[in-house]
């Protein structure tokens, strides 16, 4: 064999490897001197576990799809005025309450009549003429602030030990311990508490909260959407990966309301330092708030 056959069969061979390379070697690696494509990271990542078990939920949660009033998700137009913002538009309206589905809270005829007579505003409506009693103050007005409007009221931090999770707000050092034991009994009815008394379990990647044993003082939003003592409570935080989570809220009352209802919101989680820390949001009680009612002193409770 001549030396142009050797070559020429040397050759052949050569391209059957590169050929055989090109068909066995994972696509993406068949070039010599590129580098193998890694895969991207995920989106939105599955949620891992605790060593406990539970899910990991734990970082800062918070929704931007929430203002001031339930039944139309906008702002009150005094605040709207306050920031310069100008009339709302209200072409805007989107209720947030899921059930019923008209998006109205279900009142009785009386409690619905109590709440358009409500002053609704920081400086009052004197239309509606002055508050008669201190459960028509906007409950802001007493540094007061309760469940579940503290859910969507700001951004809120979960920690989690075994068996309890834990939720931190900015607002007036608000926090919520609730304990994984729904088989503990619930506080005596007597006892009231603007945070309620909680008690939580996992249900796959869904924290479902069953809280009584609420207070009134507090309002569903910030335009006199009032709710009794008689009012309970099921929450639903449903973790659809370790940054979105769906929250749904069954509200019972069956002092005010005619049956429950039910307010869906969307919550993803924030990007937040390592180190990043829950700031002091101090409230000072009053603030002229009274007088801004027209009040020469504060109605009995």
């Amino acid at each position: 064999m001549n030396v142009s056959m050797h070559n020429r069969r040397v050759a052949d061979v050569i391209a059957c490897l590169a050929t055989a390379c090109v068909v066995l070697v994972p696509a993406g690696i068949e070039g010599q001197g590129r580098r193998a494509p890694t895969a991207s990271p995920a989106v939105n990542p599955p949620l891992s576990k605790t060593v406990d078990g539970q899910p990991d939920i734990q970082g800062h949660w918070g929704t931007d799809a929430y203002t001031q009033d339930l039944e139309t998700g906008l702002p009150d137009e005094e605040t709207n005025t306050i920031q310069g913002r100008g009339p709302v538009d209200t072409s805007k309206a989107t209720s947030v309450i899921s059930d019923p589905a008209d998006g109205k809270i279900p009142y009785q005829a009386w409690a619905a009549e109590r709440r358009v007579r409500i002053p609704t505003f920081r400086r009052g409506d004197i239309s509606k003429g002055a508050p008669k009693s201190l459960r028509d103050i906007r409950p802001q007005t007493f540094c007061l602030i309760g469940l579940p409007r503290l859910n969507w009221y700001g951004d809120f931090r979960i920690t989690q030990i075994p068996g309890y999770v834990v939720m931190q707000w900015e607002w007036s050092h608000a926090f919520r311990v609730i304990p994984l034991d729904d088989k503990r009994p619930h506080l005596a009815p007597n006892v009231k508490l603007s945070m309620g008394d909680a008690r939580g379990r996992w249900d796959g990647n869904t924290l479902v909260v069953d809280t009584a044993n609420m207070n009134d003082w507090d309002w569903l939003d910030a335009t006199g959407t009032f709710h009794s003592d008689a009012m309970t409570m099921v929450e639903r935080f449903t973790f659809v990966n370790a940054k979105t989570m769906r929250y749904q809220v069954t509200i019972t009352d069956p002092k005010v309301l005619t049956r429950p209802f039910t307010i869906t919101l969307p919550f993803e989680k924030r990007a937040r330092a390592a180190n990043y820390e829950l700031l002091e949001a101090a409230c000072v009680e009053g603030e002229k708030s009274a007088e801004a009612f027209g009040l020469a002193e504060p109605p009995k409770p």
